[in-house]
């Protein structure tokens, strides 16, 4: 079960490196987007973020469990339960901040990448009305 686990936290860690390596791409222009294309995802990641941190708010609320009884076995399986939600290495509220991550990088490269274009399309216009001057 912990295979599992290990998997999923590098399969999230492969997804940060690689909205990492886009982000960096649109920085240097690299990587470019229709500026409604981009705004479109950009929103939509806002707003899956959003989503996301709301349900981490919730989820670090799940820590405080109750009802299990005094037993030593009931205790051990209320701190179990605790640290699943917010403290343990896959605790909910890591795996969601990690998402958050993800979808934060998304939308900044996503705003990046239609700026690139953006300033490309000036600099294009620029070069062409600086032509248009000096042949009339």
């Amino acid at each position: 079960m912990s295979d599992s686990g290990e998997g999923d936290v590098a399969q999230m860690q492969a997804m940060v490196t690689r909205w990492q390596t886009l982000k960096t791409q649109a920085e240097g222009g690299e990587f470019r987007l229709d500026e409604q294309i981009g705004r479109a995802l950009a929103s939509r990641a806002e707003q899956m973020r959003s989503k996301l941190q709301k349900m981490a708010d919730k989820a670090g609320d799940l820590a405080h469990t109750s009802g299990f009884g005094t037993l030593g076995s009931a205790q051990a399986l209320q701190a179990k339960f605790a640290r699943k939600a917010d403290s343990g290495d896959d605790a909910a509220v890591k795996r969601l901040q990690q998402s958050i991550q993800v979808v934060t990088l998304m939308k900044e490269t996503y705003e990046l990448a239609i700026g690139k274009l953006q300033e490309s399309d000036q600099s294009a216009a620029d070069k062409l009305a600086a032509l248009n001057m000096g042949g009339a």
